[in-house]
């Protein structure tokens, strides 16, 4: 038995710290994208149409790329990307709600600011008390261009004229929009776009048309940027988390991190149509959402480029012939689970950032899930901070798993009662293995002994503690939340009193639980190793983990006192059956 728990251990740390190296997340195939390979769809609404925009039927006067179609000309235009951020900004529109202030760039249409009033960044470039700032300093998000047929129409640096220059939300204005409209130069057709805004979420409702063409269809693309910023003080792990992530069909979550996207390489996501596109970093997030009931994004490509942690990325949007236009939702802000899992549609946006290691998922996911609502609603309905909750949140984990960890103590007392009799039979059969395994078996079945039910139990809690590692890792709710003498319970204990308690109190369990057994030197190591090795593991994970674990270790006390002092009293008990047997034996002899 101790042997197993031993190896139960050990395996743990190799899964905490080997996992990632054992198994590696899959990179998708890599390599040049030809013309037909990330289009919005095989049957494109718009194949073999031209787009003459231009007067007379002459040659466009727009720029456009004949190299590919779709998704594929973008590829093709990497290189025009610095051209693009180098452009003076001519005019810039600015909207505030009660959540972020945007801005938009009168040029293309594109949104150049993304700033989170809600959200300090903890980035220290001067500014007194910055807020989160989602986009790059001359990255553009949200820019279009048109395909049709074989033709990219670009209008992503077109200047477009806009229905006002300042928007600001209030109580007595809730909900209001923006306009944007460039005609082309034939003044036969314009593209329009709105987005729409709302003073109390995150999200804009983006709509457009392309006026004057008719019936014919096309494709939309729109950019997603290069890469959001980092705010945080760890920016290593920060970038170590820049990913974008799509969801496919039948519900396929794919995320590959922006490092993997190397210079040069062009990545088209597998998977196609998707329900939403996104870009993601630690705690905040771009996503493109489409409409439940509308098209969905055909195709995904990434495009790396020279600068670490940077890749273009684009999405296409088809819209069929005969339709009214386009339309798709962009969430602009923070990974919250409720917002993410309100703005869903029962699409797991929520899951954007994936919790745990792939082979990992279809366990940790689930757990997540519950340990999020079960920590919002605790904050939300109790009405104190997160330290709290997660002090009474480790107490209740013990008092809901009290049963398991008495039948693991039970069981372990059946051993010790049969532990004579086993080594009976090791002494009797210890030349015949197979002998002694079949015998050992009968054994335990005479006296009704599970010999792995001492071990089983304790590792239930296993997967709860791995799915906190990831809450706490990535949870917005818990990022820059202050709590005693801890500045942030979403990264280390700066004065390490937290690991040293956890160790210590991990310590104070285990020699407890060596009261009453059977004196065995590979346990007793284990008693001074394992806390020793759990202090140092934990000492640079997020404080928040270890004030739980802790907490929860603490509140294992009692109980196992008690089921110590039942381990003493059935030791008690045995070894006076066993000097009475002594006793009765030199009598009858």
């Amino acid at each position: 038995m101790e042997k197993r728990v031993v190896l139960a251990v050990a395996l743990t740390i190799g899964v905490i710290f080997l996992s990632n190296v054992l198994f590696p997340t899959p990179e998708p195939p890599l390599g040049s994208v030809g013309p037909d390979s990330a289009l919005v769809a095989e049957d494109s609404p718009g194949e073999g149409l031209e787009m003459d925009l231009s007067p007379g039927g002459a040659e466009p006067t727009l720029p456009v790329e004949e190299s590919g179609r779709g998704l594929a000309g973008a590829a093709d235009a990497s290189g025009d990307r610095q051209e693009l951020v180098d452009l003076s900004e001519p005019e810039a529109v600015t909207v505030t709600t009660d959540l972020f202030k945007l801005r938009f760039s009168t040029r293309g249409a594109a949104l150049i600011s993304a700033e989170l009033l809600k959200y300090a960044s903890y980035v220290d470039n001067g500014d007194g008390e910055p807020r989160a700032q989602l986009i790059r300093d001359g990255d553009r998000v949200l820019g279009y261009r048109i395909t049709v047929g074989g033709d990219t129409v670009r209008v992503d640096s077109q200047t477009f004229t806009v229905d006002r220059t300042d928007l600001t939300l209030t109580e007595n204005n809730p909900r209001d929009s923006l306009v944007f409209r460039y005609p082309f130069p034939s003044g036969a057709a314009e593209l329009v776009v709105t987005y729409g805004f709302a003073l109390d979420t995150y999200i804009v409702d983006v709509s457009g048309r392309v006026q004057g063409i008719g019936d014919r269809g096309y494709s939309i693309l729109t950019s997603l940027g290069h890469g959001l910023k980092t705010n945080e003080k760890d920016e290593v792990d920060d970038y170590r988390q820049l990913a974008y992530v799509v969801r496919g069909q039948g519900g396929a979550i794919r995320s590959v991190n922006l490092s993997k996207v190397h210079p040069g390489d062009v990545q088209a996501a597998e998977g196609g149509p998707f329900d939403w596109v996104a870009v993601r970093n630690k705690y905040f997030l771009i996503a493109l959402v489409s409409q439940e009931e509308g098209q969905q994004f055909g195709g995904f490509l990434a495009i790396g480029e020279p600068a670490e942690n940077t890749a273009g990325m684009v999405t296409s949007l088809p819209v069929p012939a005969g339709s009214e236009g386009f339309a798709f939702q962009a969430y602009l802000g923070p990974q919250e689970y409720r917002r993410l899992e309100a703005i869903g549609h029962s699409r797991d946006l929520e899951h954007v950032n994936p919790y745990g290691w792939r082979w990992m998922r279809p366990i940790i996911r689930p757990l997540v899930g519950i340990v999020m609502v079960v920590l919002t609603w605790m904050h939300g309905f109790l009405g104190i901070a997160y330290g709290w909750v997660l002090i009474i949140f480790g107490v209740a984990m013990r008092v809901v798993l009290f049963p398991l960890y008495q039948k693991s103590m039970r069981a372990q007392l059946a051993q010790m009662q049969v532990q004579p009799l086993m080594k009976e039979l090791q002494a009797k059969y210890k030349d015949e293995p197979q002998k002694l395994q079949s015998e050992m078996m009968k054994l335990y079945k005479e006296h009704n002994v599970n010999p792995l039910g001492g071990c089983l139990p304790m590792l239930v809690p296993m997967p709860i503690l791995f799915a906190l590692f990831f809450v706490f890792r990535s949870t917005i709710e818990l990022r820059g939340v202050p709590f005693l003498w801890l500045p942030d319970l979403s990264l280390k204990d700066p004065l390490y009193i937290i690991p040293l308690l956890m160790g210590a109190s991990m310590f104070l369990l285990s020699w407890i639980g060596q009261r009453g057994m059977e004196p065995n030197p590979q346990m007793k190591m284990m008693t001074y190793v394992m806390p020793l090795v759990f202090t140092v593991m934990f000492a640079n994970f997020p404080s928040g983990l270890n004030l739980y674990y802790a907490t929860s270790n603490l509140a294992s006390l009692p109980q196992q006192l008690y089921l110590s002092k039942e381990r003493m009293a059935a030791k008690r008990k045995a070894d006076q059956n066993k000097t009475v047997t002594k006793k009765s034996d030199r009598g009858g002899g």
